[in-house]
């Protein structure tokens, strides 16, 4: 898989972002259901993961600038491993929701820098050899189908007293394998080049994109939220409920592997038409037909429209959009501001919309986004 010239730098990695993920596989799906299991409401739930999403608004500018003051990337990746690590071991001794809350809210400030430093990590290591990028990243993919089909199963045959200790676990491997990674410092004398930064963001294109990005993760808010206890409760078992959520993974890794050329045979609006235009089906679908296995393995399928193609197309927007001095920066925009702000809002209305209205509206309000974001988008382009 990788040649002998690479193995050291490109299998720890590797390595790292497996059981990174796995954590994540656990995490994501089955927070819900613990909290369920606990008594905490949808609207507790909601708010208290939101913490991890919004975190990214802020935190990872805060990572930035201490690893840039350190030069040493992969020191403050350790440092961010570690305190997760330890916020997730208090998760397990902690049961009322104020103490959730704060636990959550440290726990979201180190987590929030896992993505971000182990990218630049990789990015930095394998600039001289001849290993793509995704070849590394994939490990995190399979690393997240492993641990949540894994996670599945146990909670079917244990219940959910078993998602703490698994994500406690897998991050507390994820802590021995960073010391594995090999280090590439940072040169904190170079000087980066400056411009009007605000200007560039107050493109009438760069804003139509962010506003776009902005409601399709509020949009997928409800599913990263309460698609595991939606399945529950409509009758699927822990260990199905795990299948299903890798299967929409695997779907994942077959676009990022294999159709990475799609803005070149198509428009970039109309492939965000099309997955706003999926996203209006998958999101009704799992509202009000989530008791059906092949409804619910078909809005699987759609994942890897929704979010995978979308994210595919983003990383090219951004690419285009911002200038080379200015591509850390839009980066940073658009993870504060779409994923971070996006998906925090969609997530704590999630959470209300749960309590209020119940399952089925909480998705139709996924569905109703996706068309806004629909109607915006043919707007914006009708008025160019």
């Amino acid at each position: 898989m990788f040649s002998v010239r690479s193995r050291h730098i490109a299998w720890p990695l590797f390595n790292f972002y497996f059981f990174f993920c796995a954590m994540i596989g656990v995490f994501m799906p089955y927070m819900s259901v613990y909290f369920k299991s606990i008594g905490f409401n949808g609207t507790q739930t909601g708010q208290l993961l939101a913490l991890v999403t919004l975190s990214t608004i802020v935190a990872p500018h805060f990572w930035g600038w201490l690893t840039n003051r350190m030069g040493l990337p992969k020191r403050a990746l350790q440092i961010a491993v570690i305190g997760a690590c330890l916020m997730a071991l208090m998760m397990n001794f902690v049961s009322s929701y104020s103490g959730f809350w704060w636990v959550m809210l440290f726990y979201a400030i180190f987590f929030s820098a896992l993505t971000p430093l182990s990218d630049t990590l990789t990015l930095r290591s394998i600039r001289n050899l001849n290993v793509p990028y995704t070849r590394i990243r994939v490990g995190g993919s399979i690393g997240f189908i492993f641990a949540v089909t894994l996670a599945g199963y146990l909670i079917e045959s244990y219940g959910p007293k078993v998602i703490l200790p698994s994500v406690t676990a897998f991050l507390a491997i994820a802590v021995l394998t960073s010391f594995y990674i090999f280090e590439q410092p940072i040169d904190t004398s170079v000087k980066k080049g400056k411009g009007d930064f605000l200007n560039l963001i107050k493109d009438r294109e760069v804003i139509f994109f962010l506003l776009l990005a902005f409601l399709s993760f509020m949009a997928h808010a409800p599913f990263n939220v309460f698609f595991a206890v939606h399945l529950t409760n409509a009758g699927f078992s822990g260990d199905q409920v795990g299948l299903l959520i890798a299967f929409g993974v695997l779907v994942e890794i077959f676009v990022f592997l294999f159709l990475g050329n799609l803005f070149t045979r198509f428009n970039v609006v109309y492939l965000i038409a099309f997955c706003f235009l999926c996203g209006v089906a998958r999101w009704s679908l799992i509202a009000w037909y989530a008791d059906s296995v092949w409804i619910a393995l078909f809005t699987q399928l759609l994942h890897c429209i929704t979010f995978a193609t979308f994210h595919m197309v983003s990383i090219a927007q951004i690419n285009r959009l911002f200038p080379e001095q200015f591509a850390a920066q839009g980066q940073a925009m658009y993870s504060g501001f779409a994923i971070g702000l996006g998906g925090g809002v969609g997530m704590v209305g999630a959470g209300y919309l749960w309590d209020w209205f119940g399952g089925q509206w909480t998705f139709t309000a996924a569905s109703i986004v996706s068309v806004l974001a629909l109607v915006i988008l043919i707007l914006s382009q009708k008025s160019r």
